[in-house]
């Protein structure tokens, strides 16, 4: 069933940008062309938007901490979701020190931005899809593990070994 749901999802995202200014941390998975380069980017900008760097501290939270999603750039579904769940994107109730971002292009209407936190123990997948012009995270897997969708039973990645 959660394989079909991952399958579901990409088929549906192929039919389907938020980006804000912020500074990328990653690079392109692969060597892009120069219009393939500009999403990357975006699709990078837009994780960077997900777990910004908390401003006090010498740390990196996530949109939607108080559970709030309204501003962040994350599908109606998605935000449903995570407000069933009572749940963010980050998994985890600390703020991860270290922050590391890819970007890979699946389609041209959807990207993979891959999300390295808490010194490389905790890795996401976040799936990005266009809808309307904009960018928007559409869904979150432990990376490598599509049965860790936030669609499916929720578990925390780090446990999702």
């Amino acid at each position: 069933m959660r394989k079909l749901i991952v399958v579901v999802f990409a088929a549906a995202a192929a039919a389907v940008s938020a980006c804000g200014p912020s500074q990328s941390t990653g690079a392109p998975a692969s060597t892009p062309s120069s219009s393939d380069s500009v999403r990357t980017q975006q699709i990078a900008a837009l994780a960077e938007q997900v777990f910004p760097k908390a401003s006090e501290q010498p740390a990196y939270g996530v949109c939607g901490a108080d559970l709030n999603f309204s501003a962040c750039a994350y599908t109606d579904r998605l935000k449903a979701r995570l407000t069933e769940l009572r749940v963010t994107l980050l998994r985890a109730q600390n703020l991860s020190t270290t922050r590391e971002i890819t970007a890979e292009i699946m389609s041209p209407e959807v990207g993979i931005a891959h999300v390295t936190l808490f010194q490389g123990r905790t890795k996401f997948d976040l799936w990005i899809v266009q809808r309307g012009g904009a960018l928007l995270v559409d869904d979150e897997i432990c990376a490598g593990r599509k049965d860790t969708s936030i669609y499916a039973k929720f578990v925390a990645c780090d446990a999702a070994q």
